[in-house]
Order: C-alpha cells, then sequence, then structure tokens
C-alpha cells in the first residue's frame, strides 16, 4: 500500500526542486583551487575574481577598464 502525496506536499516538493535550481553553483579556480560562486569563465578557464584580477594586471591591461565592451561610447 503506497501513500499519494497530498497537493501541498506536491507543491512544496516542486519549490524546493524550483529553489535548488536558482542556488549558486560553487565551482573551483584552475588556479588557485579555490571554492567559489562567482567566477569569470575565460576561454573554458574557471578562474576566481582574484586570479582574474592578477592575470590582467600581470599583463598590463586593467581588469576593470573594458573600453568597447559594453562602454556606452557607440
Amino acid at each position: 500500500m503506497t501513500e499519494e502525496e497530498t497537493e501541498e506536499e506536491r507543491r512544496r516538493r516542486w519549490w524546493e526542486r524550483e529553489v535548488a535550481k536558482e542556488r549558486p553553483k560553487t565551482v573551483k579556480c584552475s588556479k588557485c583551487a579555490k571554492d567559489v560562486d562567482e567566477f569569470m569563465d575565460i576561454s573554458g578557464r574557471i578562474l576566481c575574481i582574484d586570479c582574474y584580477i592578477a592575470e590582467e594586471e600581470k599583463e598590463g591591461r586593467d581588469a576593470l577598464d573594458m573600453a568597447g565592451e559594453a562602454g556606452g561610447g557607440g
């Protein structure tokens, strides 16, 4: 004998599933191996924000200066 799920239980299960979809997924930075929720995907490499900024500074570019990238100067 199996118990059928009530409408309230079904609705709660559905909401729990929807909330789980919205949770940020934690990923591992490919450079420092830190688990992060916010990251940059650069050509398939996952970088945490700190590693991304460090790489941009190392290359002599300002990571926050994105001229031509939706800068509004068009």
